[in-house]
Parts: structure tokens; C-alpha cells; sequence
């Protein structure tokens, strides 16, 4: 337990810092009332995650199972200690609503409780844009950025907290990942500040929705989300860094480090964005043939924009889209079920899966039609182990069992079913806006029920980390039992 106590605490006070850090945004805005709860709230957590810091000795070997273990109670207790900010401070934030902000800030989910944002103190705001960046980079990156070696640890944790997909396609070791991840990252956030600064966002909003689009959220500082700036150059910018913050972050370390479009020439790649600009135009059509827009541009506009951010796991909102045509929403629905790829900050499928599986699909196809062919599943001319097509195959299993079950208990809430499928599918892939009775790109879920809230975080959680991460955890623990 030492080691897992210690590298938790780790976590805890990277959010600690955090807290420190919009103190000190609520004391620039002339000690607004979010200050003495964001003080308060970082004192506290960065005493918890000192303790076992100062009182339990250090380890220099950690193993699968630790690892396991210390992602899966590093999540959750910084989901835990995020909320003090918001329950200190009150407003609507109730003990519930305070668990559902937080873990879909932490989760990068975006979706809120809120029904006035734009009430919020400007400490209390960036906060929450902070949180989508801890769980953006993820609290496990963190924890290694700090750690006193580039040995085992790092290593396992590396193993860890990187999709399985996304392992091969990273060439590097584990220091070297670590600098391949942060350089990105941080590239990304800086790049997308100055891109909206110089768009016409004012300072803060511009801060904060970088933080949110690199970490693929969709917190925003304003109740009408990117409505409220009605730009569409604003739009095109988001559109723009929402692509690069869903693809895989070692592709795009390697097109600059080689000077290369290298990103651009892996088949995933490809998919991905024959995705976004086949969904993009299915919608734009449906949109102005069903007289819902009936301006090409315009439908054109916000149907990419949508569709992005949607794919991209992002959440942000430029229109409400709960007046959208079923055919519309279902194509949403689709693209926040395949969603970025690995390697990214997205969740849900992930693009990769999607397209192993319908490799895998067309190869099973080719092998029925001619029974004594040899027929291999392929990726840019390499083949695929089977091992991971067997892997991919149980995931979406997985995946669709977990999200159908979610949404058979939210209908048990008396919701209708396009909310109840939307909402599972929402958290499940943490996209955040849902859709029907409440959660729109232009809502909230201040309505649902609070056992439903508790249960909804928990499905964030679940999504963000991986059905396989948390699965692992138990197998491992009961084999050891």
C-alpha cells in the first residue's frame, strides 16, 4: 500500500496546484468570492497528498497490479477533492451537483450541472477549465512528470495509462514519452490561446478554452457555450484545434519532429477525417433540405462544427441542436460513439477500434466468400496481430453491454428513450452534451435526478479511464485474494 499511498498523494497535490493557481486568478479579479474556497480547498488536499509523502518510505519498483491500482484511486480521490471548491463556495453547487461538475471536469465530459455559468466567479471558472486539463493529460502523466527517475516506474505506469492501440505506434521510452506527451500538449494550449486571442476572445475567456480544447472538454466560460461569440472565425480556430487535440499525439510529435505530414499518412488518420467530412456534409444536407437552416453556409457552419466537436469528444456548442432533424442527431450519436483516436485525450471507441473492426469484419467477409483463402487483417501494409483484433472486439462488446445497461437504468427514471440512450452514450464516451429531456450543447443536467448524477460520474469515470484498466483492477486483486 505504500507505494500506491504515495504516488496517489502525488496526484493529489498536481490538483492541489491547480487550486493554488486559480486562487491566485480569484485574487487577480480582486479576491472574488471563489478565493477563500479555492485557498482553502488547496491547503487541504495539498496536506492530504503530503502525508503519505512525508510518512511512508519510498519504493523504487512498482508493479502491474500497483499501477492499476493507483490509476484507478488516483482518479477517483482527485474527483473527490476537486468538488471541496465547488461545495465551499455553494451557489447551486449541492454535495451531488458538486460530484457531477467535478468528475465531468476530471473526466474531460463537459457536461454540467450549471444553469448559470456566467454566475460563476472568475477563479470558481477557471477551476473548472482546469480540471479538464488534469484530466486531459491525465492525473498518471503527472504523477510521472515528477517522479524522481526515468526507471521501471515510469515505465509500468507509461504502460499503463496508454491505450493498447496507441502502445505501437509510440517508438519511444518512457522519459521520451513523457516529453513527446507534454511537448504536445502544451504546444496545443499555447497555439490555441493566441489563435483565440488574436480571433477577438477576450483574455480569460481565451485562457480557459484553451485549457478546454486541449483537453478535448468542453467547459466554456459563457451559458451559450461558442454561441455566445457568434464568430465564425472563433469557430473555424476550435475547429481547427479540436482535430489536433483527437489525434494521436505521438503522430503528430513525429510530422514536426521529421518535418513530414506524417500524421496525415496513417490509414487511422485518414478515417478519421473521411468521418468528419462525410458526417459533416450528411448533417449540412439534412439541415438545409429539412428547412432546419435553410442557408448553405450557415448549415454548412454549424454542422461541422457540431460534428467535430462532437467526434472530438469536445462538447462545445455553437447552436442548439435539440431542434435538429432524428437524422442529424443520429449521425451525432454515431460520431460520439467512434470519437478521436488513441493516443489522444478523446474516449469512447476511439477511432482505431472502429476501424480495426470494420477491417476485421470485411477480412472475416473475404474468408466466408472464399473458404481456402489465407486472408490477414492489414494497417498501412503491415498486418495486425490478431491478438489485438481479439482485444478491439471484446472492447466494443464491452462497450455497447455497459452503455445499453446504463441506459436501461436511466430509463428507470422515467426518461424517454433518446435521453436515456443519448445520456448513457454521452457519459460513456464522455462528450457531455446529450440529448431529449436535458444536456444540450445549450443545457444542463440540473434537472436529473440525483441518484442519477452519482451514477452518471461514475460512468464518466469509467469512460475515461477504460473498461480494460478497471476490469484488470479487480481480476488482479481477486487473483491475489
Amino acid at each position: 500500500m505504500g507505494v500506491i499511498s504515495r504516488n496517489v498523494g502525488i496526484a493529489l497535490i498536481c490538483c492541489a496546484a491547480f487550486m493554488f493557481l486559480s486562487a491566485l486568478v480569484a485574487a487577480v479579479d480582486g479576491f472574488d468570492t471563489s478565493f477563500s474556497p479555492l485557498l482553502l480547498s488547496a491547503i487541504l488536499t495539498m496536506m492530504v497528498g503530503i502525508f503519505p509523502l512525508i510518512f511512508v518510505r519510498r519504493h523504487k519498483d512498482i508493479n502491474t497490479r500497483e499501477g492499476l491500482a493507483i490509476l484507478l484511486i488516483a482518479w477517483f480521490l482527485c474527483c473527490i477533492f476537486s468538488m471541496l471548491p465547488y461545495v465551499l463556495w455553494g451557489g447551486e453547487f449541492s454535495l451531488v451537483n458538486a460530484w457531477f461538475e467535478s468528475a465531468s471536469g476530471i473526466t474531460t465530459t463537459g457536461a454540467t450541472i450549471l444553469n448559470d455559468i456566467e454566475a460563476l466567479p472568475k477563479g470558481l471558472l477557471f477551476w473548472r477549465s482546469s480540471t479538464h486539463y488534469i484530466g486531459g493529460l491525465g492525473v498518471v502523466v503527472f504523477i510521472m512528470m515528477i517522479l524522481p527517475s526515468f526507471g521501471t516506474v515510469r515505465y509500468k505506469m507509461s504502460k499503463i495509462d496508454v491505450d493498447d492501440i496507441s502502445k505501437n505506434n509510440y517508438r519511444y521510452k518512457a522519459g521520451k514519452f513523457i516529453h513527446v506527451v507534454v511537448s504536445v500538449y502544451v504546444g496545443i494550449t499555447v497555439c490555441s490561446f493566441i489563435s483565440l486571442l488574436l480571433a477577438g476572445m477576450p483574455l480569460f475567456d481565451a485562457a480557459n478554452h484553451a485549457l478546454s480544447v486541449t483537453a478535448t472538454g468542453g467547459f466554456s466560460t459563457r451559458n451559450a457555450s461558442i454561441a455566445a461569440f457568434d464568430s465564425p472565425l472563433i469557430e473555424a480556430i476550435l475547429i481547427f484545434f479540436m482535430i489536433v487535440a483527437s489525434l494521436h499525439f505521438g503522430l503528430i510529435y513525429a510530422s514536426f519532429a521529421t518535418r513530414s505530414f506524417k500524421v496525415l499518412k496513417n490509414p487511422v488518420t485518414k478515417f478519421y477525417l473521411v468521418t468528419i467530412l462525410v458526417a459533416g456534409l450528411l448533417v449540412a444536407a439534412n439541415l438545409v433540405f429539412s428547412g432546419t437552416i435553410p442557408n448553405v453556409w450557415q448549415a454548412l457552419r454549424h454542422s461541422f462544427f457540431t460534428v467535430v466537436s462532437t467526434i472530438s469528444t469536445s462538447g462545445f456548442g455553437s447552436t442548439d441542436t435539440n431542434v435538429w432533424p432524428v437524422f442529424s442527431i443520429l449521425i451525432l450519436l454515431y460520431c460520439g460513439i467512434q470519437c478521436g483516436c488513441s493516443g489522444s485525450t478523446t474516449s469512447g471507441l476511439r477511432s482505431d477500434r472502429v476501424y480495426f473492426t470494420v477491417k476485421a469484419a470485411h477480412a472475416l467477409l473475404v474468408k466466408m466468400a472464399y473458404p481456402n483463402a489465407v486472408v490477414h487483417v492489414k494497417s498501412g501494409g503491415q498486418l495486425v496481430d490478431r491478438d489485438l483484433i481479439n482485444s478491439v472486439s471484446l472492447y466494443v462488446l464491452l462497450y455497447v453491454i455497459i452503455a445499453f445497461v446504463m441506459a436501461i437504468v436511466y430509463a428507470a427514471f422515467g426518461l424517454d428513450l433518446m435521453t436515456s440512450v443519448s445520456a448513457s452514450l454521452s457519459m460513456m464516451s464522455n462528450v457531455g452534451p446529450c440529448y431529449g429531456t436535458f444536456g444540450s450543447s445549450m443545457s444542463s443536467f440540473a434537472t436529473a435526478p440525483e441518484v442519477m448524477k452519482v451514477l452518471m460520474g461514475i460512468q464518466m469515470i469509467i469512460g475515461r479511464l477504460g473498461i480494460y484498466s478497471i476490469l484488470l483492477v479487480f481480476v488482479l486483486y481477486r487473483k491475489r485474494v
